[in-house]
């Protein structure tokens, strides 16, 4: 089991407990939850990076949110396959 951190914590943690950021956080996945898995606080320090330093709104954070998982997926896959092609070959 992985541990999980408050969200309100998180986000004074991160410098993040502004009204802008929570509104946003309302209209995405993240402001669902209470509490928050490694995975997802990295999403909260993007998400209100977004949206403090870049001025993305809600729209556009669920949208990076979803492409940066995307690509942290398909990372994740092609290292995989480059680590099993290696092994194959006799290269590792």
């Amino acid at each position: 089991m992985t541990a999980r951190l408050p969200l309100e914590e998180l986000l004074r943690l991160i410098g993040a407990d502004t009204p802008e950021i929570r509104e946003v956080l309302r209209e995405t996945e993240l402001g669902e939850r209470t509490e928050l898995a490694a995975d997802e606080a990295e999403e909260l320090r993007v998400a209100a990076l977004l949206v403090r330093d870049l001025g993305v709104n809600a729209a556009g954070v669920e949208v990076v949110l979803q492409l940066r998982r995307r690509l942290l997926f398909l990372e994740g896959r092609m290292s995989a396959v480059l680590r099993r092609l290696l092994e194959e070959t006799g290269s590792a």
